[in-house]
């Protein structure tokens, strides 16, 4: 039987997982870092199977040490669609899946416009621009909505290559976005798209000769002399007094020019007043108030434009009728629950979540700096090796850390070390000495098999050789937690000064 998971679905399940970590019991998240050593095949990442021994137990062998992840290190995110001048951007349209299309732009200013109307598919050449609430027309054509800014702040943290942050206002934070949320129109249609031209239309626009009455005008002298030519069209006040006005015309006098509307004007034109005939544009549906009138170019229609976009539509057709021409078909767009930029998290699809964690140097010495790293990851509620309790603290040391001394050399990072009575064997991560003779110092290692003791430790590389005088194990119990996600990746070199802003992406 056919089925949906709707978008809603996944921006649930996004923001349910966000949420997870400032209930009242929260869950705690933790981003790991792991592997020294080069992979396989040079340095090319290798693709993960989802198996126990390589998602459950691997890991952990290789992890170095982990960093809490905060609520303030997530934010919903959209693909992110830089505007080009040249690029024909879709637009809006309530009748299909646009989840991964490209119908909203994020510009140099770090604003995110989401586009209304295309002009029909033709290349978009003008950036657009402004914070207002409105839907707004470019001169290439196009009509966009400005959404919300992306701050400074944000796009340091959450801007990637590939995506953006994008958020819901809950309250006036005095942003243009919480505007634009207020200013959001439930239901409206701001675009009728023109599916079929037809052919035989007429248009007329030209300045009224005078006015009658608030019920007819007379029309320019180079108009029809045929009775009724223009009955059943509209007639829009284009400028002057009177703009923004439309209705049908119901009967038209040749000889006179006069022209009788169904409904007398609510402020009457005058000559100084300048008009637009053209097909009636009918719209129906379960909303009120859309109003709109049409351009015809050689017999065809070419656009439709709103006059009133309405209000509480949820479903809507148009019918084009005139007392001459044919074929033309037209579809509105209905605006989404709530109305365009009532709520960007659920009209843009963000059901993304952004993760971002800056490493800085040591992190207090749970995270070597004089190494590299090929594995990220997030570990959901680790436990302690010293009392059994969840992992809460910022930042934990996961490798085993061996006291040694009497050393006869430095131990080089990344070669294996192997004891000589236990027969265990570790990697070398970093090696800190502590004394000026580096004869003593603590060697940290992963990838720990056995137990070491108190014994002869020798570097198979450096053949460098020390006695084991202390084991400190890793501050995270090994295999208790969920990894939630894994990354294979080339090289990360850290050093001591170095910060590094990490970023994931979960895509639900």
């Amino acid at each position: 039987m056919p089925a949906l998971v709707t978008r809603r679905f996944k921006i649930y399940n996004a923001a349910q997982f966000k949420e997870a970590f400032t209930e009242t019991a929260p869950d705690h998240l933790y981003l790991f870092i792991g592997r020294v050593q080069a992979w396989p095949n040079g340095d090319t990442a290798p693709v993960i199977i989802e198996a126990p021994t390589t998602v459950d137990y691997d890991p952990w062998r290789d992890m170095i040490g982990a960093k809490k992840i905060t609520a303030n290190d997530m934010s919903f995110s959209i693909p992110r669609y830089n505007w080009t001048t040249g690029t024909v951007y879709d637009e809006y349209d309530n009748l299909l899946d646009e989840d991964g299309v490209s119908y909203y732009v994020f510009t140099q200013a770090n604003n995110v416009y989401k586009c209304i109307f295309n002009n029909r598919g033709v290349a978009s050449t003008v950036e657009p621009t402004g914070t207002g609430t409105t839907i707004f027309n470019t001169a290439d054509g196009y009509s966009w909505k400005f959404m919300y800014t992306v701050t400074a702040a944000e796009a340091i943290k959450f801007v990637t290559p590939n995506y953006i942050p994008i958020k819901r206002l809950a309250a006036d934070d005095s942003s243009a976005q919480w505007d634009v949320q207020q200013a959001a129109a439930n239901g409206a249609i701001h675009v009728i798209d023109v599916t079929s031209n037809g052919t035989g239309y007429i248009q007329r626009s030209a300045a009224l000769q005078s006015v009658t009455n608030s019920s007819i005008v007379i029309i320019d002298s180079g108009a029809s002399s045929v009775d009724n030519y223009y009955r059943g069209s509209t007639i829009f006040i284009s400028s002057g007094l009177g703009a923004g006005q439309i209705r049908e015309v119901s009967s038209f006098v040749g000889d006179t020019k006069a022209l009788t509307v169904s409904s007398a004007f609510s402020i009457t034109p005058n000559s100084t007043s300048t008009f637009h005939i053209s097909p009636l544009i009918t719209v129906s549906g379960d909303g009120t108030g859309a109003t709109a009138y049409a351009n015809v170019q050689s017999g065809q229609i070419k656009q439709i434009n709103m006059v009133g976009i309405g209000a509480n539509y949820s479903k809507a057709n148009v019918a084009i009728t005139a007392a001459t021409g044919t074929g033309a078909q037209a579809t509105p767009r209905i605006s989404p629950p709530g109305g365009h930029g009532a709520d960007p998290v659920d009209e843009l699809d963000a059901h993304n979540l952004t993760l971002s964690v800056r490493l800085s140097g040591t992190e207090g010495n749970n995270l070597p700096s004089n190494n590299d790293f090929r594995v990220i990851g997030m570990l959901k509620n680790p436990v302690l090796s010293s009392n059994g309790a969840y992992a809460v603290d910022n930042a934990y040391d996961q490798t085993t850390r061996l006291s040694v001394i009497n050393l006869t050399g430095i131990p080089q990072r990344d070669e294996m070390v192997n004891g000589a009575l236990s027969g265990a064997s570790g990697r070398v991560v970093y090696f800190a000495n502590t004394d000026s003779t580096n004869t003593r110092g603590d060697i940290k290692l992963v990838g720990v098999n056995g137990t070491f003791q108190s014994e002869v430790l020798t570097g198979n590389t450096s053949l460098v050789a020390c006695n084991v005088s202390s084991i400190t194990t890793g501050e995270l119990v090994p295999y208790r937690g969920d990894i939630m996600y894994l990354e294979n990746r080339v090289v990360s070199v850290r050093t001591y000064d170095q910060i590094e802003d990490i970023k994931i992406t979960l895509q639900y």
